[in-house]
């Protein structure tokens, strides 16, 4: 069983310690959010990973810290989108096939984005994401982080990333190439810790 001993670690702004990395949390987030958070270790994780990054390359963080509001819609969007991809598949599997991708908005095992100790992220260079996947597999193939099917070429990029981030102390979900995590439930899950340092803050002070 995994404690969650919360240390109060505060969030921060990740461009004030990271100022070359790119913020893009969709139109909306960004209107209301500005830029996006992390608890102040992984925001220096972040740093040190980006320097261990070939020249001229960075990483683009499509999400961080995440509000409740925006776990639920996430989960709704992923309902819906597998409901129409799969119309023969029942609720059931549906929901479990969901919950591979989208954790809860809530309780002990609430979403590590809901610490500050989650974040997503790809490969950035001049202006635009590094090929990161293929347009021949699907979503749930693609989102692998160890996955043979892709070319040469892609998952050199991918060990461009892995390297960097396991260098600076990150953890990877298996299951999605884009997320890394310190500190949270699910990174002391993976990594066999009885206790994980990150609870859930539901609001930036």
């Amino acid at each position: 069983m995994i404690n969650i001993k919360e240390c109060n670690e505060p969030l921060v702004n990740i461009n004030k310690v990271c100022p070359n990395i790119i913020i893009n949390l969709g139109k909306r987030r960004m209107k209301k959010e500005k830029t996006a958070y992390l608890r102040k270790t992984v925001a220096e994780m972040i740093w040190r990973a980006e320097k261990e990054l070939p020249d001229g390359m960075t990483f683009i963080i499509n999400d961080a810290w995440r509000p409740q509001y925006v776990q639920e819609e996430i989960k709704k969007w992923f309902i819906d989108r597998f409901s129409k991809k799969h119309p023969s598949w029942t609720k059931d599997k549906i929901i479990k096939e969901v919950e591979k991708y989208v954790a809860p908005s809530d309780g002990k095992n609430a979403s590590g984005h809901m610490t500050g100790g989650a974040v997503d992220l790809r490969l950035w260079k001049n202006g635009r994401k590094i090929p990161m996947k293929s347009s021949k597999l699907t979503y749930q193939e693609n989102a692998k982080s160890f996955q043979p099917k892709l070319s040469k070429y892609i998952q050199q990029n991918r060990e461009t990333m892995f390297a960097s981030l396991k260098k600076a102390g990150l953890s990877n979900y298996p299951k999605e190439y884009w997320h890394w995590s310190y500190g949270d439930i699910w990174w002391a899950k993976r990594n066999k810790k009885k206790i994980a340092i990150y609870g859930v803050i539901k609001n930036i002070s």
